[in-house]
């Protein structure tokens, strides 16, 4: 190792080992433990916070449904969203991942608002409420008058509609003068005074219009659903807010992906779909921090929430002092390590048992078929999971690539990142205003472990780089203009990746947008499987395994999944082809022993 590789190291580690003195683990090991996490852990992973801020705790706790006057924050509402009310016995009486946070906030910006004449930004702050991981990362299925949490899975949240449930909400206070003297009268009580109605209503205006310019950069007709959102588009256009570009930004949110299941991913060294970011450890005695998943996770509370104050540096290659931010960086390194504990959930005993005799010939076809060059075994401990690139790729495995295709191609002003008159010049990638951000907001302190981090937090080796807009001379559209690119470079971004399969029976629906139902279903070749079914039913089907059709009409809790369009084209970002791998050779009693099989991973 040349020196200035061992003074880069030397660098991390002495940065490491400062930050430790705060980045303390949660503890505790009680008998109490499910999928390896105590009682303590899990109300950590529930409801602490990393920074987000969504509304003020007394204008959540205040706040009227759009449509009548009934309180927004009532659990029975947010749970036609999806959100899961606290455990029975709890003391908390917020969905899970509904987290309160309480911080100084004389350095931010647009989550510093004022309402009342004597309100402080020190240690007196006002709390807000804002969404942790486990909002998204949280799966709940029923059986038979049964219901199953499962910690870590993917959630099944209408985000989407939830978002604009509350812009409606806010909008309606603000224009309905009933709805307003409420609102008043319960946000400042004991303080309700003309002066701080006034600034009550200033201080809406703010949220107000910060909500309408989100709403308009994340702008698609494309419905996500249950169980699905495009979290790296919500970053993206976030960022570009932040960096002050968002009116020169068009990057609709568009590639709805389901939300991965967390167990083990501090085995992998790719995460997120397309492997963008990278877990990456330094050693400190028996421990160790994950400033990779530091940066990951950093860049998640921007998208639900949370918020930097990006200010112009001394150039893209100058000198980089940080940024003020809400996120907390000391509760994320926390959670990321009590999420190294979180097991895979087992086949429950209350379902149907495994038939073992077709699990058995079902493990023979998946060694044979599936895990050679994709799916690893669940005992590998480092490094399990596999990169399949675009390029190459036969066109009936490819799947829908435009969350992949979305993070490589889409491009904004540098805005404050980049050089005085040139901020609205100034087009770079994206995930590189991304990488940027999230650097400063990890290490504004310590400027000596940027370079390092920068080349290891979502696919961008460092300041952003001004993209080669060459492909874009063409005459067609521009969308099939970047359909083309992404499917003929040859990049590492452009690629999914494939994972241990350990408790995958609990995270329908499946394929990384969550096109297809069940794992029989994904069995099928592409031209087999359900153009369209519903989603957002609990209700588990332990046969096909996966979420069982509902038994009443299309309705609360019910969304319909379409794949294809009135004419039978895919729809960009719901396609359920690809993936097939040889399933049309499969007879299909090979397709049902696979399917016990994976019922045992």
């Amino acid at each position: 190792m040349g020196f200035r590789a061992n003074t880069i190291l030397n660098l991390i580690v002495g940065t490491a080992i400062a930050l430790s003195a705060y980045l303390k683990p949660v503890g505790g090991n009680t008998a109490d433990e499910v999928q390896g996490w105590t009682t303590t852990q899990r109300q950590g992973w529930y409801w602490g916070s990393q920074g987000s801020r969504l509304l003020p705790l007394k204008w959540f706790e205040s706040l009227e449904q759009p449509d009548n006057d009934k309180p927004f924050a009532d659990i029975g509402y947010l749970s036609s969203f999806g959100y899961l009310a606290p455990p029975s016995g709890s003391s908390f009486r917020r969905p899970i991942g509904f987290a309160v946070d309480k911080q100084p906030d004389a350095n931010l910006v647009a989550t510093k608002l004022r309402w009342y004449q004597t309100q402080q930004g020190g240690s007196h702050a006002e709390p807000w409420v804002g969404l942790n991981c486990s909002a998204c990362h949280t799966a709940e299925i029923a059986y038979q008058g049964n219901s199953l949490r499962i910690d870590g899975g993917p959630s099944l949240t209408d985000f989407q509609s939830f978002i604009e449930a509350l812009d409606k909400a806010l909008i309606a206070t603000k224009s309905e003068p009933e709805k307003l003297k409420r609102f008043s009268r319960k946000v400042l009580a004991g303080r309700n005074s003309a002066k701080n109605r006034h600034l009550l209503v200033a201080a809406l205006d703010k949220l107000i219009e910060w909500q309408d310019e989100t709403a308009r950069l994340n702008a698609t007709p494309l419905r996500y659903g249950y169980g699905r959102v495009d979290a790296f588009g919500h970053i993206y256009n976030k960022v570009a807010m932040f960096a002050g570009s968002e009116k020169f930004t068009n990057n609709p949110a568009d590639a709805p992906v389901s939300f991965p299941f967390l167990w083990n991913i501090h085995r992998q060294k790719h995460v997120q779909w397309n492997g963008i970011a990278e877990n990456t450890k330094v050693q400190l005695g028996v421990g160790h921090l994950d400033y990779g998943a530091m940066g990951r996770n950093t860049g998640e509370v921007l998208g639900v929430f949370g918020e930097v104050v990006v200010t112009p540096q001394n150039g893209l290659l100058g000198s980089f002092e940080g940024f003020r931010s809400s996120v907390d960086l000391a509760n994320l390194d926390r959670m990321e390590t009590t999420l190294e504990k979180l097991q895979a959930p087992r086949w429950p005993i209350s379902f149907p048992p495994i038939d073992q005799s077709k699990a058995s010939r079902g493990a023979e076809l998946f060694g044979m078929k599936c895990a050679t060059n994709c799916h690893k075994p669940t005992h590998e401990t480092t490094d399990n999971e596999t990169m399949h690139k675009f390029v190459g790729m036969p066109a009936n495995e490819l799947t829908d690539i435009w969350m992949a295709c979305n993070a490589f191609t889409y491009l904004a002003p540098a805005g404050k990142l980049a050089d005085g008159d040139k901020r609205q010049e100034t087009f770079v990638s994206i995930r590189g205003l991304l990488a940027q951000t999230v650097v400063g907001v990890m290490l504004g302190r310590k400027p000596e472990l940027v370079g390092v981090a920068a080349g290891k937090i979502f696919g961008d080796g460092g300041p952003p780089v001004i993209t080669d807009k060459s492909w874009m001379q063409t005459v067609l559209d521009p969308r099939d203009q970047r359909r083309q690119l992404c499917k003929t470079t040859k990049n590492d971004l452009l690629a999914y990746k494939a994972r241990p399969l350990d408790g995958i029976w609990a995270t329908a629906p499946y394929l990384h947008n969550g096109s297809v139902p069940t794992l029989y279903d994904l069995l099928l070749p592409a031209n087999k499987r359900p153009p369209r079914f519903a989603t957002g039913n609990r209700e588990y089907d332990p046969v096909r395994v996966g979420y069982a059709p509902p038994l009443q009409p299309l309705g609360a809790m019910n969304f319909e999944f379409n794949t294809v369009d009135e004419d039978g084209v895919p729809i960009d970002g719901n396609s359920n082809v690809g993936h097939e791998y040889g399933a049309g050779s499969l007879s299909d009693a090979d397709r049902w022993a696979l399917v016990e099989y994976l019922k045992t991973l």
